[in-house]
């Protein structure tokens, strides 16, 4: 039975391993996943961060969050399977990771910690489109309170909704700094802003 499975494309062993976790069976989706990656892997590539980014969803899922963050770790500083190591496209895979992140913190509660990847995930997107020169998309960044609803829906998870004015003025500087923005110094900047408010 291995044998044939491990034959299959990785689309196919994809679409088995959605079945298998919307049938509850969160183990057997993991297992099928690892086998679609290294059939990508085999195949050359071709797949997008967003496929990847299903494992440490699946594993948190199943308890297993040590696996889950070590799992995102890895592909914010490693990559995936056949990843176009782009400068122009990388900032916008990171921002779907750190938005990844974000949503794997809030669902283990940690929500202060949340806040820092989630602006990150805000900052990155703005990185690639400046790069690609989508001067256009990128008006809608510039705009002096853009990215209120973003850190507003953060801070209340953190219950921290006083921290928005402090917070906006950070992010508005960084944008005046595109396309050179260290998004670790920002997290930094971010967590301590928070861990240290009242």
């Amino acid at each position: 039975m291995s044998f044939f499975r491990n034959k299959k494309e990785p689309n196919e062993l994809l679409k088995e391993a959605t079945a298998k976790k919307k049938a509850g069976n969160l183990e057997g989706a993991i297992d099928v996943l690892k086998m679609a990656y290294k059939a990508i892997e085999k195949q050359g590539g071709g797949y997008t961060v967003e496929v990847f980014l299903r494992l440490p969803m699946y594993l948190q899922a199943a308890g297993r969050s040590d696996e889950a963050w070590n799992e995102l770790a890895r592909l914010l500083k490693s990559g995936y399977s056949g990843q176009l190591k782009s400068a122009d496209v990388l900032p916008m895979e990171h921002a779907l990771i750190y938005d990844k992140i974000r949503l794997f913190l809030q669902r283990e509660g940690k929500h202060d910690q949340a806040v820092g990847f989630g602006i990150c995930a805000y900052l990155a997107w703005p990185i690639g489109l400046c790069r690609q020169n989508r001067t256009s998309e990128l008006k809608q960044w510039r705009k002096r309170n853009a990215a209120d609803d973003t850190i507003l829906e953060l801070l209340k998870k953190a219950e921290k909704e006083h921290l928005l004015p402090q917070l906006r003025d950070l992010v508005n500087s960084r944008i005046g700094q595109l396309p050179n923005i260290d998004l670790e110094a920002v997290k930094e900047e971010v967590d301590s802003i928070v861990e240290n408010a009242r």
